[in-house]
Parts: C-alpha cells; structure tokens; sequence
C-alpha cells in the first residue's frame, strides 16, 4: 500500500514539475486585486479572480489573460500583446482595460489606441472608446467608454492605503515595544 501511495505521490510530482514552465511567470488574483511590474516596466492591475501569464525574459511582450485587467503600458520597441481567450489587442504605449471571459471581449481605451483583432475582425480602438465582442454576434462593435474598471481600481488604491496605515501604526507600535525591550535590557545589563 505504501509502494502505491508513493509511486501516485511521485508521478504527482513529474507531472507537476513538467507542466509548470520555468521560463513562464503566473500570477493569480483570486478574492483579491494584484498589482504587477512586468519585466518591461508597464504595470498590470489584476481585478478579482483574473490571471495573467508571461515569459520571464519579456522579449516579445507578451501576456495571456484571463478576467480583467487594467494595463499601464510602457513604450517599447517591440509591441505589447494581450492575448485572451477570444482575440488579441497590441499596443506601443498606452493605458486600457480588458475584460475577457470564454464567450464576450471588451477593451476600453483610457489613454492612446489599440489594435483588437478577433479572427478575421480587426478594430482599431481609440481614447476614449470601448470595443465589444460577443461570440454570437461575431462582430466588434465600437461604443463611448464607460470606464467601470475606475471603481475596482479605487477599490485598490484604497485597499493599499489602509494596507500601509496599518504598517504604519504597526512599525510605531514594534518601535514602542523595542525600546521598551532596550530599556528593560539596559536596567537588568547595570544589575550585572
């Protein structure tokens, strides 16, 4: 029985040690936001429960995603991709949101242009502008950005700021505490 458990516990481990890529980086925000510096110095703001994937080495620019994501994208000479489940949007330097899922694609442009290509559907998506794709109606359809992925970020910023006055009160109270430890240390070091 133990030769059994151990050979499946092994074969967990090959498996797993040969799926995972060393050359690809993972991260994955579950019931909370993530903030990323990709290698290039572009900035990927991960919304609840959204993943994105890319090269360690970063030289073609490249991200998979899934779920939303707000990127901040740094000038570059090669383009950078996002590549979802449905399509694909490249871009030189910009600022905008996608939200993809298996069946609907939206990119929202804040700042700059993007190229979204769906199969054989090609938009240039400007300032300004949220391009939609559905799968069944198998077009990009162009409207007026509504920019909603601004709450989720604030949501962030907040969460970061609470984050950091929470350190804030804690490094002051670990300050008090270790003076308090130096002066205790002090008296009980003269009584020697």
């Amino acid at each position: 029985m133990i030769k059994i458990i151990f050979k499946v516990l092994l074969s967990v481990v090959i498996v797993t040690l040969f799926s995972c890529s060393d050359s690809e980086t993972r991260i994955s925000a579950t019931n909370n936001f993530e903030i990323v510096r990709l290698p290039d110095g572009s900035m990927a703001y991960l919304n609840n429960n959204s993943i994105i994937e890319y090269d360690k080495n970063f030289n073609e620019r490249i991200v998979k995603q899934q779920g939303e994501v707000f990127y901040s994208v740094r000038k570059g000479k090669t383009p950078f991709v996002v590549i979802t489940d449905l399509g694909e949007i490249k871009v030189l330097g910009t600022k905008f949101n996608v939200k993809s899922s298996y069946k609907e694609l939206e990119v929202e442009v804040e700042e700059g242009i993007v190229e979204l290509k769906v199969d054989k559907f090609i938009n240039k998506v400007k300032k300004g502008q949220r391009a939609f794709f559905k799968e069944n109606k198998k077009n990009i359809e162009i409207y007026k950005a509504e920019f909603n992925h601004s709450i989720w970020i604030k949501n962030l910023k907040s969460e970061f700021k609470k984050i950091g006055k929470e350190m804030t009160t804690g490094f002051k109270q670990i300050e008090k505490e270790s003076k308090k430890i130096g002066r205790d240390l002090k008296r009980e070091l003269k009584n020697y």
